[in-house]
């Protein structure tokens, strides 16, 4: 007997947890669905940690984020308790973050990028408040409907509003907190920290950007660290010979291991940026080939000798391709397409033989779901009559959002769906792109008595 589904959880009697998309030491991140608002947002889960300390550093977080209403800064909807924990909801992110990209930045790109990374820190720092936490993974290029790409700063959690220099954060073990892969050296040595360690951070996130590298790396933390605070890199230009050696210069900068030998300020950085010109270095650029040289003009006799050829040849191939009664003779027998022989775009879930013959053709099926079910990242709809191995519909979370709570009520409706036929694990499935891509069929008329 099948086991019933289970509810999905609904927090605050208005957010529907789909899924967790994220986790680490301080708590777990869920994609839900505001019911009130209709919208996808991100619930970032902070644990109690017995002290509070985790919970206190939430609310900061989110009094913080309110205040900054930035383009380039992840919004924050609302945050409230839940049991011993702090729930903080905010704006859902659809893209990848630096960590995820498959190859390193163009040039321009890349500007465009360093411009809004700078513009979302300014504004932070405007607020007196340092991120302290930089790192690639906090950084999210979100797809706009335009195609373009917005910049979005995540994760204040070490944030610290700061009038005057402050000393980096430790856990109570003593530990540093953040990531060793981009901490200035300041924070190894917890020395006072300002906007300039952020900017020490992006610098080297900058340097990943454009090269899929870190600039500091180790085997081990200490070598890592030892990296850091020796300033032992491999230049940008040497990794990325196309980069102009002017922007080099200024990615460099940021990460400087004295703070005084890098920007004051990410408004003097990114007006720094603005002046670098952005021409390759000169073994880069396409030379110039010089005209072909003319050829000598064929004699008068000559030319008309190639006239009279050529239009003999044209005679010949017209002759050549149609028949006295103006048929085409070369041309192969002309089919004529009938009914039967067009291909068939839409089936029965029933048919599978049928389906498996439009292997990685888009086609509609139509059917009555019998079943929901998941695995990690994978949604599955089954219908009716079918085992395991025969079609069912597949819903990637990776490629799109398909809330649970929708899928599920699927089950017992005859639906139509559009997708792309493929076998995944020896199962035979329709791969859907989109949730608008799934319905309930519609409903089939009446057949008309005869009279």
């Amino acid at each position: 007997m099948e086991s019933p589904i289970e509810p999905a959880p609904t927090l605050g009697n208005r957010y529907t947890v789909d899924r967790e998309i994220g986790s680490g030491g301080g708590g777990s991140v869920y994609l839900a669905h505001d019911a009130v608002l209709n919208r996808w947002v991100a619930i970032k889960r902070i644990h109690d940690d017995g002290g509070n300390a985790n919970i206190a550093a939430a609310v900061r977080e989110a009094t913080q984020l309110a205040s900054l209403q930035h383009p380039n800064i992840v919004t924050i909807h609302d945050f409230f308790k839940s049991g011993e924990d702090m729930l903080v909801v905010m704006e859902h992110i659809s893209g990848q973050n630096i960590d995820q990209l498959e190859g390193p930045m163009p040039v321009d790109f890349f500007v465009d990028f360093a411009h809004q990374c700078l513009n979302a820190l300014g504004a932070a720092h405007s607020a007196e408040i340092v991120h302290r936490d930089i790192k690639s993974g906090n950084i999210m290029l979100a797809r706009l409907p335009s195609g373009d790409f917005q910049v979005k700063l995540l994760d204040f959690g070490l944030a610290k509003a700061q009038p005057e220099p402050m000393l980096q954060t430790m856990d109570q073990s003593g530990a540093v907190l953040g990531s060793i892969f981009t901490m200035a050296p300041e924070q190894f040595n917890c020395q006072p920290l300002d906007q300039r360690t952020d900017l020490y951070s992006l610098g080297c996130v900058f340097y990943q950007a454009l090269t899929k590298e870190r600039p500091f790396k180790g085997k081990t933390s200490p070598s890592v660290i030892a990296a850091h605070l020796q300033n032992d890199f491999i230049p940008l230009s040497t990794l990325r010979p196309d980069v102009p050696s002017g922007l080099c210069s200024w990615v460099e900068k940021l990460f400087a291991c004295d703070p005084l030998r890098r920007p004051p300020s990410a408004s003097a950085a990114a007006e720094a940026l603005a002046q670098i010109p952005l021409t390759p270095p000169p073994a880069l650029r396409p030379t110039l080939q010089p005209p072909p040289t003319p050829t000598k003009s064929a004699s008068l006799f000559t030319s008309a000798r190639l006239a009279v050829a050529a239009l003999s040849l044209l005679a010949v191939l017209i002759f050549a391709t149609f028949a006295l009664d103006g048929k085409r003779i070369f041309a192969g027998p002309q089919k004529k397409e009938t009914e039967t022989q067009k291909a068939r775009d839409t089936f029965t879930a029933n048919e599978r033989s049928a389906i498996t013959a439009m292997d990685g053709k888009v086609i509609t099926i139509t059917g009555t779901i019998a079943q929901f079910g998941e695995e990690d990242a994978h949604r599955f709809l089954t219908f009716e009559g079918n085992t395991s191995r025969d079609v069912m519909l597949f819903f990637d979370t990776n490629i799109g959002e398909f809330p649970k709570f929708r899928l599920v009520k699927f089950v017992g409706q005859k639906i139509q769906a559009k997708g792309k036929i493929c076998q995944i694990d020896k199962r035979l499935v329709l791969a859907i792109s989109a949730m608008s891509d799934v319905g309930i069929a519609p409903a089939e008329a009446p057949t008309p008595k005869p009279e």
